[in-house]
């Protein structure tokens, strides 16, 4: 009707009063896709469709800054959640949903880039890990006696440990101990997970802080940590089959599979290749700490203490 009306020479406000919209609506409407003379309402609405077909697609990044700052991230390790959110903090607001980002990694096919690598999201899965019970450890102090401010995270120094293989049980293995309130973590390569590698990893790793830092340690029931008395800290164990009361360094082991696979053999694995995973996931912002770092959470109390780290 109005290229009818627009071939029929009547002005912009008739055409307008005839279609019952206002004069800017139908000016609008001539400018965005032609001229008066031109008009053509085929053209105009294949592209109004595609307009639309445009606005509801799955939005993907819009910046090509925000766009290189992702996937610059997402290669060093952040999870989608955490670009979003470490940005939201230092912007002061929303810079991007991290759904946002989920769809445009999947729209980019840079699925391996994501935490877990893998093409589309999976449920959850738990596998029982085989435990010894007490035997070969003596008399444990089981995790029910450990302190409040252990279980409920408030003071520094409570730390979790356990032990990550490679394609080798009884090759070498890495001590990994994760402090509770900031989830800093430390790494040390053990020639073989043996109960005297074990206690020389945790006693090296641990022995450098003042006891403020280092209250306890909480440990699985493997025959690794039969010298846990040598730890020179208070150590709880977690009851039988519930690797989920020291979530923390579990989470911590998920996230180092990304950079060493399940099945890798350890003995090709460095120091200096550990020192990197280390730092990479200690300069890793986290939800839980209000998307700081676990370094800069750390560190902050250690200058308030007077120790350097």
């Amino acid at each position: 009707m109005l290229a009818a009306l627009l071939r029929e020479g009547l002005s912009l406000r008739t055409i307008a009063n005839r279609l019952d919209r206002s004069v800017s609506t139908v000016s609008s409407e001539i400018a965005r896709y032609g001229k008066r003379e031109t008009y053509d309402p085929h053209i105009a609405q294949f592209q109004t469709r595609l307009r639309r077909w445009e606005a509801n697609r799955r939005n993907p990044l819009k910046s090509e800054k925000l766009r290189d700052y992702t996937r610059k991230k997402l290669q060093e390790g952040w999870s989608p959640e955490i670009i979003a959110g470490r940005l939201k903090r230092s912007e002061g607001k929303t810079v991007v949903c991290h759904e946002t980002i989920y769809r445009w990694t999947y729209q980019e096919g840079l699925t391996a880039l994501l935490p877990k690598g893998t093409p589309r999201r999976q449920r959850r899965r738990f596998r029982l890990r085989k435990s010894l019970g007490t035997q070969g450890l003596g008399n444990v102090t089981g995790i029910e006696k450990r302190p409040l401010g252990a279980n409920n995270r408030t003071h520094f120094g409570h730390w979790e440990g356990d032990t990550m293989v490679g394609g080798r049980e009884s090759g070498p293995a890495v001590c990994v101990q994760a402090e509770r309130k900031s989830r800093y973590l430390l790494l040390k390569k053990l020639r073989r997970k043996t109960a005297n590698a074990m206690q020389r990893a945790v006693t090296k790793q641990l022995t450098s802080f003042p006891l403020s830092l280092r209250r306890s340690i909480t440990l699985d029931r493997g025959t690794e940590n039969a010298k846990h008395r040598m730890f020179g800290l208070p150590v709880y164990f977690c009851d039988p089959y519930s690797s989920w009361q020291k979530g923390s360094v579990e989470q911590i082991i998920g996230l180092m599979r990304r950079y060493i696979p399940k099945g890798t053999d350890l003995q090709t694995v460095t120091s200096k290749q550990l020192q990197i995973v280390q730092d990479r996931l200690n300069n890793r912002p986290r939800k839980i700490l209000g998307f700081q770092t676990p370094h800069e959470v750390f560190s902050t109390h250690c200058k308030t203490v007077g120790v350097r780290i």
